[in-house]
C-alpha cells in the first residue's frame, strides 16, 4: 500500500555516542506508541502566574484534541495494520499498538537494535515521517525508539560502610523536620493535601517507610501507587532509593499529606505517560509534583518533539494551578556531559516548573545562610556531586525573567532560561538527610531530596491558603513585586534567604557562581518558608497587581525545530 508522508517537525534522532548497532528489529515484534495530537485551539502561553487556576474538566472543554482527530487517527492507522489500544482527548493521546514492519511503514522509519553501556535499546536514526492525511493532527510519535532518556538525580550511595543498622545510636544524618525547622517552614501536617511523585525506576517498600517514621516520629502517611505503562512499582533495581528518599522527605515534613507515586518506564514515552497520568488524575488531584529524573538538554537524549510535548503538558499543570518541583542536576554546570560545555537539565528547564538547586547547610540551628552544594566537579565520581545550574539552551528567557543579566558560558549561546529558581540542602556529607531503604539507614542527599523539601513546602502552604486555594505557578510570582516589601524586593527575595557564596564550577567547562540576589546556583536562595508564604499572601491579595521586576511577563517558548 503507496502511503504519501510529510516530515514530523521536531522528530529527529541520532545514535547515542557510543551505541552500537546489533542489528534490525525484529518486524514481527509487536510494540506500543504513544502519539501526540494537536489541541482543538491553542494553549496560549502563560504571562504569569493565573489567578483563578481552570478545572481539568474547563482545561478538556477548550483545548483538549478533538474527536474527530482520534476518529481520523484511528482510520488512518488501521487501514495500515495498527490497532488504536487506548485514547484521551485529554491527555491528547493515541496508544497505537502493532508490528515493528507495519510501524516501520506507517512512519516511514528504520528500526534497528543497539548496545550501549546504558543498557541495549531499539532506536531509530533521522526524522519521522507521518502519513499526510495526519500532518496537521499529529504532534509527536513516541516509543518506537526506547532509549533510556531519564536518569535519577540522586547518586547511589557513595561508601557502603556509611549504612548503619536502624538501632544507631549514633546517626550521620538529620530528619526533614530538622531541615523545616532551619528552614522556617509554616506549621502543619499535610492534613487535605495530596503531593504527586514522579518515579521512572525502583519501588515502593511499605516496610522501609514505616521504620522511616518511626525514627522521625511521625505517623506513616497514605501511599497510593499507579503504574502507568505496566511499570513495577516494586522493583529492586538500584533506583528504589531514590523512590524512598522522595517519598519520605515528604512524609517527614507532612505525615498526613496523601502521596501518590506515578511510576513509568525511564523514556521519552514513560516520562510524558506518568505527567499525562497525573493531569488527568481527578481522583487523587495532587496540587504538587515532585520530579527527581532529568537529563541534559543539547545531547543525543531527548528529541525536541519530547521537550515540546512535555513543556506543553507542564503548561497544563501551570493552569490547574499544580505547582511541579524539579531537581536541577547533581552534575554541575556540565550536566555530566563530557563535551566541554555547560547544560541546563531538563525537564528541570521548563518555564513551567519550580526548579530546584542544592545547599550545603553549615549552620543547622543557627543564622547562618547556606553555601552553594559542591562536593566534587560534579561528574558522578567518588568526590561527589554538586548542584545544577545553567541557562536554557532550549527555553528562551521569559519575559519574568528580563531583570536577570546572567549570560551562558557557553560561546555564542542564547539568552536563555536561567534555572534553579530557589535551592535547599543537598549536601550528603555536611547536612545528609536519613534515607532508609533496603532494611538500613543511610545518610543522603543531592537535588532529588531538595525537589521532595520544596514540594513537602508548597503542601504545607497550600494547606494555610483560604478557600482550598493553592501556590499554583509559583515560579513567575517569585520574579514579582512583593507587595509591602521594599521597592523593587520581589516575593523571591523576600520569602526567600540569599546564598552568596559558592559555585558549581566543572573542569574544563567553567560554571556559575552565587552573588547577592538571584544567581544560576542557587536561585533566589533557600526558603524562609513562614516568610514566603506570607508574601505570596500578600501580594496575591493586593488589590494592585504587582509587575515583574525589570519588565511585565510575557511567554517563554522552545526555540523552533525544523
Amino acid at each position: 500500500m503507496n502511503v504519501s508522508h510529510r516530515k514530523l517537525p521536531g522528530s529527529l534522532r541520532r545514535a547515542m555516542p557510543g551505541a552500537k548497532v546489533l542489528g534490525q528489529a525484529n518486524l514481527h515484534g509487536v510494540i506500543e506508541v504513544t502519539l501526540k495530537l494537536r489541541r482543538k485551539q491553542a494553549l496560549p502561553e502563560l504571562e504569569a502566574r493565573p489567578p483563578n487556576p481552570l478545572t481539568r474538566d474547563e482545561l478538556e472543554a477548550r483545548y483538549d484534541a478533538s474527536q474527530d482527530d482520534i476518529d481520523k487517527v484511528t482510520q488512518v492507522m488501521s487501514g495500515l495494520g495498527i490497532k488504536t489500544v487506548s485514547s484521551s482527548a485529554g491527555a491528547r493521546t493515541v496508544r497505537l499498538s502493532g508490528s515493528v514492519g507495519a510501524l516501520e511503514s506507517a512512519f516511514n522509519v528504520k528500526l534497528f537494535n543497539y548496545s550501549h553501556a546504558d543498557g541495549n535499546y531499539r532506536g531509530r536514526v533521522g526524522y519521522l515521517f507521518v502519513p499526510d492525511e495526519l500532518k496537521d493532527v499529529v504532534q509527536g510519535v513516541f516509543g518506537l525508539d526506547n532509549r533510556r532518556t531519564l536518569r535519577r538525580r540522586r547518586q547511589p550511595v557513595r561508601d557502603t560502610g556509611a549504612r548503619q543498622a536502624l538501632s544507631s545510636s549514633t546517626p550521620k544524618w538529620y530528619l526533614p523536620e530538622q531541615f523545616g525547622a532551619h528552614y522556617h517552614f509554616p506549621s502543619g501536617d499535610g492534613s487535605g493535601q495530596t503531593v504527586g511523585i514522579l518515579e521512572f525506576g525502583g519501588g515502593y517498600f511499605p516496610s522501609d517507610l514505616t521504620k522511616f517514621c518511626a525514627k522521625a516520629e511521625v505517623t506513616a502517611p497514605q501511599v497510593t501507587t499507579i503504574s502507568t505503562d505496566g511499570t513495577s512499582s516494586e522493583s529492586k533495581d538500584g533506583a528504589e532509593g531514590e523512590v524512598m528518599l522522595d517519598i519520605e522527605v515528604v512524609a517527614g515534613l507532612c505525615p498526613r499529606a496523601s502521596i501518590v507515586v506515578y511510576f513509568a518506564a525511564w523514556t521519552e514515552q514513560g516520562m510524558i505517560g506518568a505527567l499525562d497520568a497525573a493531569m488527568q488524575d481527578k481522583t487523587n488531584n495532587p496540587g504538587v509534583l515532585s520530579i527527581s529524573w532529568g537529563a541534559p538538554e543539547g545531547s543525543d537524549i531527548w528529541s525536541d518533539q519530547a521537550m515540546s510535548q512535555i513543556n506543553e503538558t507542564l503548561k497544563e499543570a501551570a493552569y490547574l494551578g499544580i505547582t511541579v518541583c524539579v531537581a536541577a542536576g547533581d552534575d554541575g554546570s556540565s550536566d555530566a556531559l563530557a563535551d566541554g560545555h555547560a547544560h541546563a537539565d531538563f525537564p528541570s528547564s521548563s518555564p513551567y516548573v519550580l526548579s530546584v538547586g542544592g545547599t550545603t547547610i553549615v549552620d543547622l540551628e543557627g543564622t547562618k545562610a547556606d553555601v552553594v552544594w559542591m562536593e566534587g566537579d560534579g561528574l558522578r565520581a567518588d568526590s561527589g556531586g554538586s548542584t545544577g545550574g545553567a541557562v536554557s539552551d532550549v527555553f528562551q528567557r521569559p519575559d519574568w525573567q528580563s531583570s536577570i543579566t546572567i549570560q551562558s558560558v557557553n560561546p555564542g549561546a542564547m539568552t536563555g532560561r536561567c534555572i534553579p529558581d530557589v535551592a535547599a540542602n543537598a549536601d550528603w556529607v555536611a547536612s545528609p538527610y536519613l534515607l532508609v531503604v533496603d532494611n538500613h539507614a543511610e545518610p543522603n542527599g543531592g537535588t532529588s531530596a531538595a525537589s521532595p523539601l520544596w514540594a513537602a513546602l508548597i503542601a504545607l502552604m497550600n494547606g494555610q491558603l483560604e478557600g482550598g486555594k493553592r501556590v499554583g505557578y509559583l515560579t513567575p510570582l517569585l520574579y514579582q513585586v512583593a507587595a509591602g516589601a521594599a521597592v523593587g524586593q520581589t516575593v523571591g527575595a523576600v520569602g526567600c534567604t540569599d546564598v552568596t557564596s559558592g559555585n558549581n564550577n566543572t573542569a574544563s567547562v567553567g560554571g556559575y557562581s552565587a552573588g547577592p540576589g538571584y544567581d544560576a546556583v542557587s536561585g533566589w536562595g533557600t526558603p524562609d518558608g513562614q516568610a514566603l508564604l506570607d508574601a505570596i499572601k500578600a501580594t496575591l491579595s493586593s488589590s494592585t497587581p504587582a509587575a515583574s521586576a525589570g519588565a511585565s511577563a510575557s511567554p517563554a517558548s522552545p526555540v523552533a525545530t525544523s
